[in-house]
């Protein structure tokens, strides 16, 4: 019984610290707040799009890495790990773009994740 609830416990914490997870959270939670300043700036769609594609860079960056790490180990090309990578932060920033347009009239905020 006692080596279940440590396996139990192990595995629990081997999920909470999954870098990927942790990279993407960072990254996510970064854009959100600058979602969340430019509501309340009440930037214009186009200030904050021009925003968005600068904002994180730190957080983009290691996000990307860890995503093109990921990628190799798994057998692709240098190329086709940067494209995918590329791409998978282009969808943090184009959805959070697209909920700032949605947003941007009535001042509705986005909540971190935890």
């Amino acid at each position: 019984m006692l080596t279940l609830v440590a396996a139990t416990m192990l595995s629990m914490a081997a999920m909470k610290a999954d870098p990927m997870d942790n990279a993407r959270k960072a990254f996510n939670n970064c854009m959100i707040e600058t979602h969340n300043k430019g509501i309340t700036e009440k930037m214009s769609p186009s200030s904050f799009t021009k925003a968005a594609d600068e904002a994180c860079m730190t957080e983009r960056t290691v996000y990307r890495d860890i995503l093109i790490k990921s990628e190799r180990s798994y057998g692709s090309s240098q190329k086709d790990a940067e494209k995918f990578a590329s791409e998978e932060v282009q969808m943090i920033v184009d959805s959070v773009v697209s909920s700032f347009n949605e947003n941007v009239e009535n001042g509705a905020k986005l909540t971190p994740e935890k």
